[in-house]
């Protein structure tokens, strides 16, 4: 029985030994993977603002060189954290980093620790980068997170890397859109029964869906017809609506592609083409009325240049909607009339009540 004893003794302490030699190679390497859920949470604002803070701090080490250490858990291995480190690495030698937004989306409790190493979550991080020439790109990754410490302080730390993009460019744009026009300058005059409302076209920026415009106007296919969907502080909408089978009525016989334009923008007074998805442009159009920013929190969460994000504070508009429909005009002169049209008492279907407010004609002019 003792050599059995010892035979075992010798057994656990080979077994020791590999561990620890193990251990001092590549450290105790812990699968956070296996973990079991156990709560799901709801990351709160002083959640967000806890993240906010440890990951400004983040991007100013990134960009003081000082390393990233204190922000990778101590019990993955090497080869997942040198993966970390090599993904942030890139960014140490640019011009200049940032952070701009963080949100954890994810956040849940996990089983078999304590409740001060319990906190798991998937984060989004957002920061950008200036290069030498003054390129701005805007960088999303999606980190796997632990929040580990004691009585004494707890930090938020990377288990990972989910994914990450290539890098969107938000360099600034040149904002024309709302100029007024140039003498010489082709505008539209849309008479409604609510007054006039003058826009300007961008044909160089979105020329497919400017000349169908022009087109079936000058066939009058819009006299006589109504905004038949109308919601306050969104938008005005008309064209074929009805599911009549003419929504893909254009001047292509049928519908055409979109042109979205990062140089061109859903700002308070937009006109724009309405569509079924992508490429379903037809006669549908609406024109924005939202003279506030219909939801500011989704700035952050859009890649757009940051002068196109101050001019949407200006202004207003529905930022949301950028890169998903064709703007072709603005709005210059009889933005009262928009609000009028907007101020309509609609039903559960956003359609008038009664007597919705219809298009007399639209023409086209030098403007002076």
């Amino acid at each position: 029985m003792r050599k059995s004893f010892m035979k075992s003794a010798l057994a656990f302490g080979c077994a020791l030994l590999t561990a620890l030699s193990l251990t001092a190679v590549t450290g105790f390497a812990k699968n956070y993977d296996d973990e079991v859920q156990s709560w799901q949470l709801l990351s709160r604002h002083w959640d967000e603002s806890e993240l906010k803070v440890r990951f400004e701090e983040f991007i100013k080490d990134i960009k003081e060189h000082k390393g990233i250490e204190d922000y990778i858990v101590p019990d993955i291995s090497e080869e997942e954290k040198e993966a970390i480190r090599n993904y942030f690495r890139t960014f140490e030698g640019k011009k200049d980093i940032r952070y701009t937004y963080t949100k954890m989306p994810v956040l849940h409790r996990v089983n078999g620790t304590d409740e001060y190493n319990d906190l798991r979550g998937i984060m989004e991080l957002k920061f950008q980068t200036t290069d030498a020439k003054n390129k701005v790109m805007e960088h999303t990754v999606l980190l796997k997170m632990a929040r580990l410490g004691d009585a004494q302080g707890l930090k938020w730390k990377i288990v990972g890397i989910l994914w990450k993009d290539k890098g969107v460019d938000v360099s600034d744009v040149k904002i024309y859109q709302l100029d007024k026009p140039k003498r010489g300058e082709e505008v539209c005059i849309m008479t409604t029964d609510a007054g006039v409302i003058k826009m300007r076209l961008f044909p160089e920026k979105a020329p497919i869906a400017v000349q169908n415009w022009i087109t079936l106007s000058k066939q009058g296919f819009y006299n006589g017809t109504p905004f038949a969907r109308v919601i306050k502080d969104f938008v005005i909408q008309g064209g074929a609506l009805d599911g009549s089978g003419d929504e893909a009525k254009s001047s292509y016989n049928g519908f055409f592609v979109d042109e979205v334009n990062m140089e061109l923008h859903n700002f308070n007074g937009a006109l724009c083409l309405g569509n079924n998805g992508p490429h379903t442009n037809g006669n549908q159009f609406y024109i924005v009325q939202c003279s506030k920013i219909r939801n500011e929190a989704s700035l952050p969460l859009l890649s757009l240049p940051e002068n196109v994000k101050a001019k949407y504070k200006e202004v207003g508009g529905i930022p949301e909607l950028d890169g998903r429909y064709t703007v072709l005009g603005q709005v210059y002169e009889g933005m009262d009339v928009v609000e009028k049209i907007a101020s309509q008492e609609t039903n559960q279907d956003d359609a008038p009540v009664s007597n919705p407010i219809l298009i007399q004609n639209i023409t086209f002019q030098k403007y002076r």
